[in-house]
């Protein structure tokens, strides 16, 4: 079941095409990462599905309802952080929330839950405005979470927090899906960083959904494409050989690349090198993090938009 769903989502500035066509489909109880670089659309889609841009044209689901029908009731059940956290900086942070938990009507002992869960429950008195980076991301989080949304849709949170702040944020967020069962939609472009938090993965480009479906299923889908990686004793002589049995191999400083194949070809083609006498020291595809993945998706242009049925 899908906790969110849009359905040919475009928008414009003007005459310029921001998003053309997006069929965003988030799993209930997954962490999405919605990755693109600065200007792909992030940001954009994110405030339509929150009504805080005027749909145009598409249609948007939250909870199996079209937001446009009941947007009060279903925002209700949202917590976000758009950009940078908004508050008070002359309030301390239990100051900050006590305001928002009137507007949200929630129990007032909320407040001591979200501080705790953020881990900002012995800041006392100190005032927002003198908070570091970290613990103002983390106050605009207690700040979504403070009326217990069932749906988070977070923008950049780990934007300008050092390497234990990410982390810090990373491990905060998987406790909340894995442990309240939030469904988490965060934008980045941290593409590591996703990969090592997210469920999920949708790739914006230029304002096209590039791929969407599980992290194993993009790997599985790209694995097809990646070239096997090869250092022998001897590479020239290996790769003349290789020519001659119709693998033709590419020379790089690391060695060689040859198309991928499957692993019965590639245990005939090690057969072969280790009979003519070449050593082979390695034979693997080449490594396939998600940012090789990225760069391989936005790079080709005649790559289809995949759904994340097609891609399970």
């Amino acid at each position: 079941m899908h906790c969110l769903q849009t359905r040919a989502l475009v928008h414009r500035y003007g005459n310029d095409l921001v998003l053309d066509g997006i069929d965003l489909q988030v799993p209930t109880g997954s962490i999405y990462g919605f990755l693109g670089p600065n200007g792909a659309g992030k940001t954009t889609t994110l405030r339509l599905l929150l009504g805080l841009l005027r749909r145009q044209q598409g249609e948007i689901a939250i909870f199996g309802h079209r937001l446009d029908e009941d947007r009060i009731g279903l925002l209700r059940r949202i917590g976000s952080m758009i950009e940078s956290p908004s508050f008070y900086e002359h309030l301390s942070a239990r100051e900050n929330l006590a305001l928002l938990q009137k507007v949200y009507r929630c129990p007032r002992g909320r407040i001591d839950e979200v501080l705790a869960l953020v881990g900002l429950a012995q800041t006392g008195r100190k005032r927002a405005g003198q908070f570091s980076l970290g613990m103002k991301q983390r106050l605009g989080l207690a700040v979504a979470l403070l009326h217990a949304p069932d749906l988070l849709i977070l923008d950049e949170p780990s934007n300008g927090l050092d390497p234990n702040g990410i982390v810090e944020m990373r491990a905060l967020l998987q406790r909340l899906n894995r442990e309240l069962g939030i469904t988490i939609l965060v934008s980045s472009h941290l593409l590591p960083e996703v990969e090592k938090l997210a469920t999920h993965v949708g790739i914006l480009h230029r304002g096209r959904l590039m791929f969407q479906g599980t992290i194993d299923a993009l790997q599985a889908r790209q694995h097809q494409r990646r070239a096997l990686r090869l250092r022998t004793g001897d590479d020239d002589a290996a790769q003349s050989l290789l020519a001659r049995h119709g693998h033709p191999a590419h020379r790089d400083v690391d060695g060689l690349s040859l198309p991928a194949l499957d692993d019965a070809d590639a245990a005939a083609l090690n057969r072969t090198l280790v009979a003519a006498g070449i050593d082979v020291f390695e034979l693997a595809p080449e490594r396939g993090d998600l940012e090789r993945i990225f760069m391989d998706i936005v790079e080709d242009r005649s790559t289809a938009s995949v759904t994340l049925g097609e891609a399970a």
